[in-house]
C-alpha cells in the first residue's frame, strides 16, 4: 500500500512539474505578443468569424492577410482541420488559444511570427556517479557497481588510484557489476575480471590489461551464436586489421600454429567458421605482409605451410572451402571440403581449334577432288554415260581439336577432376577448395583476348607487249588460191594467181618490159602488222584470322582432261569395253598466311602464294591443258599496319628474228620483197603488297 502511495505521489509531482513548465511556456508567448503589439497593431484587432472544415494553415494565412500580421506557417499544419466560431476576439487571443489547443509553438523574429508544432525538449538524463574508493594507506579498493560502463569505471579507478588500466576495444561497452569493500588493489581487479568474464594480465611495466574471456560469434545477419574462448596473442603473432569489410589485414607471424591464425583472425573479422577436422594438426606457418586479403592468406598457408603435427607427419593435407560467407576447414578427402565449380572462359575457347577445314583444298595442276566422270561404250558404237562421284576424305577435312586443359601445368591440375563443357565454354572442376581456387586464378591469368588480325592483300600483275611482223612470201600451192585477208588496221593478205597476173599485166603496159604470167597454183602472202598490249590485273582480297591460325583464300578455275582405257572381256569372242574418265586440273590464285603477334605488337607472317593460269596449249586433244605457274613463300616480321612488298617476279622476253632469200634479202629495197621479219618485246611483272592490322 505504501508503494502505491509513493508511486501516486511521484506521478502527481511529475504531472505538476509538466503543467508548470507548460504554463511558463504559454506565459512567455503571451509576453512576446504583448511587446509586439506596439509594432503590429493588427494583433489587437477583433475577429468575428465562423470556421467550418478549414485547415489551420489556411486560417492563419487568412488572418495574416486581413490584419497585416507577418506569419510563417509550417507545412505540417496543413493536416490540422479546425471548426470554430469566434466573436469579438483579438488576434493575439486567437494565437494563444491555438497554441494551447493544438500544441503549437511560436518563434519570434522581429515582427515575424513562425508558427509550428511544439516539440518538447529532450529530457536530460543525469549521469550516474561511479561509486569507487581507494585507500592509499593500505592500498585497498572499494567498488559498488551495477551495470556501469567499463570505460567510465576504469577512468574512475585510474583517477583515484593513479594506476594504469588498459582494455581491448571489443569490451569497451561492457557493463560491470561488483560490490567489494576494502580489498587489496590487485585482488580487487582480479575479482572484477572474474565476475565480468574478463581476463586480467599485468605487464612488466606495471599496466593492468583486460581482455574478453569469450567472444560472441555473430553471424552476418546480426544474430548471436555460441560464444567461443578468445585466443591469446603470442610474441611471434602480430597482426592488425586494416579493413573489416574487405578482410584486409597486416600480419607478421613466425612459426605460428595454423589453428591460432584461423581462429584469432576469424574472431576479429567476425567470420563464420566450420571445422570438419581439428586444426591443431594443420601445422605452422610464417607470413609477413603489409596488406593481404584473408582468403589470399589462407591460400598461401595451405599451399606452402609445413606441418608440425603431433603425430610426426611431415606434410599436411588440410585445406579449406568458402561457401558464401562460411569457411569450411578440414582434410582434402572430406566431402564437406570438396568444391565443385563451373569456371567459364570469358575470352578464349576451351577447345584449341586447328586451322579451318577448307585450308588447301585447291592446288594448281593437281587432282584434288578424286572425282571423275566416266563415259562407257563398246566397239560397236553403243554409248552409255554415267556420272559418279567417289568418296573423298580430303574434300572436307575433319577439324582437329584439343582442350586448353593440355596447356595447364601438371601441378595446377594435380588433385582435381576436370571436365570440359564445350556448349557452355567452361570447365567443370571438382576437388579441394584451395586447389580449385588456384585453378581459377590460373585460368583467369591465361584467359586473355586472342588478337584478331585483318590482312589486306593487293596483287598487281602488269603485262606489256609490243610485236612487229613484216615481209612478203610467195610460192606454188597444191591448188589455186583465192585472194583473202585483212588490210586495216593490220595487213595480212594472200593474193591468188588471178590478181597477181592482173598486177603483172599492169606492169607490162609501161613499156617493152614483159614479166609474163604466173601459174594458177601461185600465191603471194603480204604481212605488215604491229601490236601493243598493256594489261594490268589488280586483286585486293582481305583475310581475317586469329593469332596463330592460318587464313586461306583461293580463286581459280577447273578444266578436265580425258583418260581412255580399253578392256577386252572374254577369250573365245572377246568384247572390247572402252572407258573414258575425265579428271580435273586446277588453275588458281591461292594465298595462305599464318600470323603471329608478339608481345611488343610486331607481327610475324608466314606467307605462301601460288598463281597459275591455263596457257591454252595441249600436247594432244585430250591431254591436260598447259599451265603457267608462279609460286613463292616467305616469312617476314613487320609492325602493325605497315605495308610489305613481296614478289616482284619479272619476266622479260625479246624476240628479233627474220628469214629471206640469200643475198636478195640483203639488197636494199629488194629485201622487202624477199624476206620476213618478226620483232617481239614483252614484260610481265607480279607484285604483292600485304598490310596486317591487329583488331583487339
Amino acid at each position: 500500500m505504501k508503494k502505491l502511495v509513493v508511486l501516486f505521489c511521484i506521478l502527481w509531482l511529475s504531472l505538476g512539474i509538466a503543467l508548470a513548465q507548460e504554463e511558463r511556456r504559454i506565459s512567455s508567448i503571451q509576453n512576446q505578443l504583448e511587446l509586439l503589439k506596439v509594432d503590429t497593431p493588427g494583433l489587437e484587432e477583433s475577429i468575428n468569424i465562423n470556421i467550418s472544415q478549414t485547415s489551420l494553415s489556411n486560417f492563419l494565412l487568412a488572418i495574416s492577410k486581413v490584419h497585416s500580421v507577418n506569419i510563417n506557417v509550417s507545412p505540417e499544419l496543413n493536416n490540422i482541420n479546425i471548426v470554430n466560431n469566434f466573436s469579438n476576439v483579438s488576434v493575439a487571443d486567437i494565437f494563444i488559444f491555438l497554441v494551447k489547443e493544438y500544441q503549437l509553438d511560436i518563434d519570434f523574429t522581429g515582427n515575424i511570427l513562425s508558427i509550428k508544432r511544439y516539440v518538447s525538449p529532450p529530457e536530460v538524463l543525469q549521469e550516474k556517479e561511479i561509486i569507487a574508493n581507494y585507500e592509499l594507506g593500505n592500498k585497498s579498493l572499494s567498488l559498488d557497481l551495477k551495470n556501469d560502463p567499463l570505460d567510465k569505471v576504469f577512468r574512475k579507478i585510474m583517477d583515484i588510484s593513479g594506476k594504469n588500466l588498459l582494455f581491448s576495444p571489443e569490451i569497451e561497452k561492457t557493463k560491470l557489476t561488483l560490490y567489494i569493500n576494502n580489498v587489496p588493489f590487485d585482488m580487487a581487479l582480479d575479482k572484477l575480471a572474474q565476475s565480468n568474464n574478463l581476463i586480467l594480465t599485468k605487464s612488466r611495466d606495471g599496466f593492468y590489461v583486460f581482455e574478453a574471456a569469450f567472444v560472441a560469434n555473430t553471424s552476418a545477419n546480426g544474430e548471436n551464436k555460441v560464444a567461443r574462448p578468445i585466443r591469446r596473442r603470442k610474441a611471434n603473432f602480430n597482426y592488425k586489421v586494416l579493413d573489416t569489410l574487405q578482410k584486409e589485414i597486416q600480419i607478421d607471424i613466425q612459426n605460428t600454429a595454423v589453428s591460432d591464425i584461423i581462429y584469432t583472425l576469424g574472431e576479429d573479422l567476425k567470420l563464420d567458421i566450420f571445422t570438419a577436422s581439428p586444426l591443431e594438426d594443420a601445422g605452422v606457418a610464417s607470413v609477413t605482409a603489409s596488406s593481404i586479403h584473408f582468403d589470399v592468406l589462407l591460400n598461401k598457408i595451405f599451399e606452402s605451410a609445413l606441418a608440425n603435427a603431433k603425430n610426426g607427419e611431415s606434410i599436411s593435407n588440410y585445406t579449406y572451402k568458402k561457401d558464401r560467407n562460411i569457411y569450411y576447414f578440414g582434410t582434402e578427402d572430406q566431402l564437406s571440403l570438396k568444391q565443385i565449380e563451373l569456371i567459364p572462359m570469358m575470352h578464349r575457347s576451351v577447345q584449341l581449334l586447328s586451322d579451318p577445314s577448307g585450308n588447301g583444298q585447291r592446288r594448281a595442276g593437281r587432282n584434288s577432288f578424286n572425282a571423275n566422270f566416266s563415259a562407257l561404250g563398246n566397239s560397236g558404237g553403243n554409248f552409255n554415260q554415267n556420272q559418279t562421284r567417289t568418296n573423298n576424305t580430303s574434300t572436307r577435312q575433319q577439324i582437329e581439336t584439343s582442350s586448353i586443359e593440355e596447356i595447364i601445368p601438371e601441378d595446377i591440375r594435380n588433385g582435381l577432376e576436370i571436365n570440359v563443357d564445350t556448349e557452355l565454354n567452361s570447365f567443370v572442376v571438382s576437388g579441394p577448395g584451395v586447389k580449385v581456387e588456384r585453378f581459377k586464378r590460373f585460368i583467369k591469368h591465361i584467359d586473355k583476348p586472342v588478337p584478331m588480325i585483318l590482312i589486306e592483300v593487293m596483287i598487281m600483275e602488269v603485262n606489256r607487249s609490243a610485236i612487229v611482223e613484216t615481209g612478203v612470201s610467195f610460192g606454188i600451192g597444191e591448188q589455186p588460191s583465192n585472194t583473202s585477208g585483212s588490210v586495216f588496221p593490220s595487213t595480212n593478205m594472200r593474193l591468188g594467181s588471178k590478181d597477181v597476173n592482173k598486177i603483172i599485166g599492169n606492169f607490162n603496159g609501161f613499156g617493152s618490159l614483159n614479166l609474163g604470167k604466173v601459174v594458177p597454183e601461185f600465191f603471194l602472202d603480204i604481212k605488215a602488222m604491229e601490236s601493243n598490249g598493256n594489261i594490268k590485273v589488280l586483286s585486293t582480297p582481305k583475310l581475317s584470322t586469329i593469332n596463330g591460325h592460318k587464313a586461306y583464300l583461293s580463286s581459280g578455275e577447273t578444266s578436265y582432261y580425258a583418260v581412255t582405257t580399253q578392256n577386252f572381256i572374254g577369250s573365245q569372242i572377246p568384247l572390247n569395253s572402252e572407258i573414258t574418265n575425265y579428271f580435273p586440273i586446277d588453275a588458281e590464285l591461292a594465298i595462305e598466311i599464318m600470323p603471329f603477334v608478339a608481345g611488343d605488337g610486331e607481327i610475324t607472317l608466314d606467307i605462301q602464294v601460288i598463281q597459275s593460269a591455263f596457257n591454252g596449249e595441249r600436247v594432244a586433244e585430250d591431254a591436260p591443258p598447259g599451265l603457267n605457274s608462279r609460286e613463292f613463300s616467305s616469312i617476314i616480321r613487320m609492325r602493325d599496319q605497315d605495308v610489305a612488298i613481296l614478289g616482284g617476279i619479272e619476266e622479260v622476253k625479246k624476240d628479233d628474228s627474220g628469214s629471206g632469200v640469200p643475198l636478195l634479202s640483203r639488197v636494199p629495197v629488194l629485201k622487202w620483197l624477199f624476206s620476213k621479219k618478226r620483232r617481239e618485246d614483252s614484260k610481265r611483272n607480279l607484285n604483292i603488297l600485304i598490310k596486317p592490322t591487329v583488331i583487339n
